[in-house]
């Protein structure tokens, strides 16, 4: 098959409590939803696809900015730990469809940016999530290099300020950046 069966939904970065539950950061939109008691979720490896490891969701709720999760047959701290920084994905057939203007972030990896008045900046490398919100790694277009020669790399605030327009039928991002953002 080609591209991911799986979309990453959370991270699981911590056991909670003594019994069993899980502190979930959420990589949705819809926690609510994706979270329901009744879903099955994949552990997926560092690359997003599955292990073969799944959890059946049994209860949950919002936590400050997190989720806390039970998952059927788990009831110690130390099964929880095992899992530990790993993501869990939901199948992609699973998922509402896309409205315009909607995406999942590993269909940006492979997107061409350009400045809104059309410079070519890069392709995007990697989505990066940092304390201040997304990032995206955009590998420099044309040859531009560097100091020592390599390809000039950016690393763009995926913000509304910075990303005007994610066009995922022409495979583009359009970006208004900072003044001195290009040149960092």
């Amino acid at each position: 098959m080609d591209g991911p069966t799986h979309l990453a939904v959370g991270l699981l970065k911590k056991p909670h409590g003594v019994k069993g539950d899980a502190l979930v950061l959420p990589l949705t939109d819809e926690p609510e939803v994706v979270f329901r008691a009744g879903r099955t979720l994949a552990v997926l490896d560092r690359d997003g696809r599955p292990t073969g490891d799944e959890v059946v969701v049994t209860r949950s709720r919002a936590y400050q900015r997190a989720w806390l999760l039970h998952f059927e047959g788990v009831e110690e701290r130390g099964q929880v730990d095992a899992l530990r920084q790993r993501c869990l994905g939901m199948a992609i057939d699973e998922a509402r469809p896309l409205e315009a203007g909607e995406f999942y972030l590993h269909e940006l990896v492979g997107l061409r940016v350009e400045t809104a008045d059309g410079t070519l900046v890069g392709d995007v490398t990697e989505v990066v999530e940092a304390p201040a919100g997304w990032l995206l790694n955009v590998a420099g277009a044309g040859g531009a290099t560097g100091a020592r020669g390599a390809a000039r790399e950016h690393l763009i605030p995926f913000a509304a300020g910075v990303v005007r327009r994610v066009d995922r039928g022409s495979r583009r991002i359009v970006i208004s950046p900072p003044d001195g953002l290009l040149e960092l």
